[in-house]
């Protein structure tokens, strides 16, 4: 949306590279389930009383 923004702006022709559209999702959700990973793994590995605690 920036990039159409500014390009209208400056009276310049936008160009997106479709595979950079493609791919930024994808890359959004590896970050998120890794960042999720090791909190998860951790928790999976302690007691759920200690985890109450």
């Amino acid at each position: 949306m920036t990039v159409v923004g500014v390009s209208a702006a400056k009276q310049w022709t936008p160009l997106l590279d479709v595979r950079l559209a493609l791919a930024a999702p994808v890359a959004g959700a590896v970050v998120g389930l890794l960042a999720g990973l090791y909190p998860a793994l951790r928790a999976a590995r302690m007691e759920p009383v200690d985890a109450l605690r």
